[in-house]
């Protein structure tokens, strides 16, 4: 029972290092992979009063916030941590304020929540982004 007591701090050890390894497989197979080349790509960005405004960009960029930067009509702001990048909170000049009122910038790719932020997704050639405004009222994706 003690040899017991003596290798348990051990197999804890092996077993997180076992876990960080497969989590840093599955990352390393599902993180975005740029595309290099031309892509066209749409940015829209839809209001809290359901106005569009509407973007065609035609870009090297491989990154989302990168080619936004190229789009002179477009302002996109907000905090930026190493982790996650920008956290987008006002497009436009119209603030999401999510700690005064729970609402939030939602950043959709072809109309489905993106697994990445702003400054993290990878782009690809037809399409589409939208930068949503969503109410607190509102369940679903995020930015």
């Amino acid at each position: 029972m003690n040899r017991f007591k003596r290798l348990s701090p051990f197999l804890g050890g092996c077993a997180a290092i076992a876990v960080l390894a497969l989590l840093l497989v599955i990352y390393t197979l599902t993180r975005p992979v740029p595309m290099a080349g031309t892509k066209n790509i749409t940015v829209d960005v839809v209001y809290e009063d359901g106005v569009t405004d509407h973007y065609q960009l035609t870009t090297e960029a491989q990154y989302l916030l990168e080619a936004l930067k190229t789009i002179p009509d477009l302002t996109i702001e907000g905090t930026t941590t190493e982790e996650l990048g920008l956290m987008v909170t006002k497009v436009n000049g119209r603030q999401a304020d999510y700690e005064k009122d729970g609402a939030y910038w939602a950043l959709l790719c072809d109309g489905e929540p993106c697994s990445y932020g702003v400054s993290q997704q990878a782009i690809k050639d037809g399409e589409r982004y939208t930068f949503q405004y969503t109410p607190a009222d509102t369940a679903g994706g995020g930015s």
